[in-house]
C-alpha cells in the first residue's frame, strides 16, 4: 500500500475538520494523494474505472463495498497513488484523499449494506433446505412468480436479475394499492426517464413479507407481467434457481453443493450480478464479465467487430453455401460451458474493455443456478433444458429472403419469356401477311 501520512499537526487538523469521530494525534490517518477528481476503485475482482468522483463537501464521503459479507481487499487508485484496505463485515475504514496538495476529502469505506431490504415470515419455522418460491417459465423463457402489493390481488411479477430495484407496470398500479410520494430516474430500454415513485409498500411472496419497500413505475413491459422484482430483495442471501423443479429457493447460507455444479466468479453492479466469461468474434477474443440477466430473452453482445446486420448476412451465407462458408458468428464460454449458434443482438462496445454484454435467459435457463450473494460466486449445473434448440429469428428470415428471391427470379423469367413469346407471334403474323 502506497500512502503518505501527515504530521501530527495535520492529523489534529483533519480530525477536527473532516472526520465526525474524535481522532487522537497518535493515530495515523491514511492519505491518498491525487491530482484528479476521479478515482478508480478495485473492489475484489471488480475494477471500477473512474468510478469515484471526489466530493470534499461531504464529511465523510462513504463508499459501500460490493460484497460486504466476504473478506476481501478494496483499493482506491488515483493518477499518482493508491491505498488498499482489507475489509471485514461490519467494519469501516477512514482515510483522506488529498487533491492537488490542497483540498482534503474525508472518505470512508464501509463493509456494510447501503440499503438492505430484509423480510419477515408468517410461518414460524425456518426450513433447513431454504424457503421455496414456485415459478413458471414463460413462452419468452422468463421467470414469473406470484406476489401481491399492499394486500391487493395477486399479480404476476417477472424475477429479473438484471433489474436494479422493484418496478410496477403503469397499467397495473390500480391493482397494487400504491400511493406515490416522489419521483425517480429510471434507466431501462425506454431510456432515462423521470417516473413516479412510492417509498413505502408491503410486498408478499408466499410466506415472505417486506415492509417499507420502494417501487417505481415502468412501462416497458409486456402483457405477461405486472412488474419486476430482482436481486435487491435478497442482497444478503443465497438464491437457488431450479428450472427442473421450477422453484426459487432462498437460503440464509450456502447449502451443500453437488459436485455436478461448476463454480464461477461473480461481481455486482449495485445489486445486478455479472458472471465471468469469454467472448470470441472473428479474430478477437475478450475475457471479462457478462450481465447475468434473467429478464432478457436474448443475449446482447458488446462488440465493434460486427454490425447489427452481420447476423442475417451470416445466416444467408451459410444457407447459400450449404453451411460450408466460414461463419463469423460469435462464440462465448463461461468456464467449460461453450455456446455457438445462439440467438443474439449486437451493440457497439463502449466503456470498460471487460464488459462483454449480457446473457439472456435463452442461455441461462439451461442451467440450474445457485447465486451466492455472500461470497460473490455463481454455481451452474446443466439441466433438462440444456439440449433445447435455440430459437433464431434470422435463421427463418434468411430462408424467407432466399425463397422470395427465387420467386422473384422465377417471376422475372416467366415475364421475359411471355414477352418474347408474344413478340415472336406478332412477327410471325406480319410475315404471313
Amino acid at each position: 500500500m502506497k500512502s503518505t501520512v501527515f504530521n501530527v499537526l495535520m492529523f489534529c487538523l483533519l480530525a477536527s475538520t473532516v472526520f465526525p469521530n474524535p481522532v487522537t494525534a497518535q493515530q495515523d490517518i491514511p492519505i491518498l494523494k491525487s491530482r484528479s477528481k476521479v478515482i478508480t476503485i478495485v473492489d475484489g475482482d471488480h475494477v471500477k474505472s473512474n468510478h469515484w468522483t471526489l466530493m470534499p463537501e461531504r464529511h465523510p464521503d462513504i463508499y459501500y463495498v460490493e460484497l460486504p459479507m466476504k473478506p476481501h481487499s478494496v483499493t482506491f487508485r488515483s493518477d499518482i497513488d493508491s491505498i488498499t484496505f482489507s475489509v471485514n463485515y461490519g467494519d469501516q475504514y477512514d482515510f483522506a484523499i488529498l487533491l492537488n496538495d490542497k483540498v482534503v476529502c474525508a472518505t470512508q469505506v464501509r463493509a456494510a449494506y447501503r440499503k438492505l431490504q430484509p423480510y419477515s415470515r408468517t410461518a414460524s419455522d425456518r426450513p433447513a433446505t431454504g424457503i421455496t418460491i414456485p415459478f413458471s417459465l414463460g413462452d419468452n423463457d422468463k421467470i414469473y412468480i406470484k406476489a401481491r402489493l399492499n394486500k391487493g390481488k395477486f399479480l404476476d411479477f417477472q424475477f429479473d436479475l438484471g433489474c436494479g430495484g422493484s418496478v410496477i407496470k403503469k397499467s397495473s398500479v390500480l391493482n397494487a394499492n400504491m400511493q406515490f410520494d416522489g419521483t425517480a430516474n429510471l434507466i431501462n430500454s425506454d431510456g432515462n426517464n423521470v417516473v413516479p415513485s412510492s417509498s413505502t409498500n408491503h410486498l408478499q411472496i408466499e410466506h415472505l413479507h417486506w415492509d417499507g419497500l420502494p417501487f417505481v413505475v415502468g412501462d416497458n413491459m409486456t402483457r405477461r407481467e405486472d412488474g419486476l422484482l430482482g436481486n435487491a430483495l435478497f442482497q444478503d442471501k443465497v438464491i437457488e434457481i431450479n428450472y427442473d423443479r421450477k422453484v426459487l429457493v432462498v437460503h440464509d447460507f450456502l447449502p451443500p453443493i453437488d459436485s455436478k455444479y461448476s463454480k464461477h466468479k461473480m461481481i455486482l453492479d449495485g445489486v445486478v450480478p455479472f458472471i465471468q466469461g469469454t467472448l470470441s468474434i472473428a479474430d478477437e477474443q475478450r475475457k471479462g464479465w457478462f450481465m447475468f440477466d434473467t429478464g432478457a430473452y436474448t443475449s446482447i453482445l458488446s462488440s465493434n467487430k460486427m454490425s447489427p446486420g452481420s447476423k442475417l448476412f451470416d445466416e444467408l451465407q451459410k444457407l447459400l453455401w450449404n453451411n460450408q462458408a466460414t461463419s463469423s458468428a460469435p462464440r462465448l464460454s463461461v468456464g467449460d460451458h461453450a455456446f455457438a449458434g445462439f440467438n443474439y443482438s449486437i451493440r457497439n462496445h463502449e466503456g470498460d474493455d471487460d464488459r462483454l454484454g449480457l446473457l439472456g435467459n435463452d442461455i441461462l435457463k439451461r442451467f440450474n443456478v445457485i447465486l451466492d450473494n455472500q461470497n460473490g460466486l455463481i454455481y451452474l449445473q446443466p439441466n433438462t433444458l440444456a439440449r433445447d434448440p435455440f430459437r433464431n429469428p434470422e435463421y427463418y428470415l434468411a430462408r424467407v429472403i432466399v425463397i422470395f428471391g427465387l420467386l422473384l427470379i422465377a417471376a422475372s423469367g416467366w415475364f421475359i419469356y411471355r414477352r418474347q413469346h408474344k413478340r415472336g407471334r406478332k412477327d410471325g403474323l406480319r410475315a404471313v401477311e
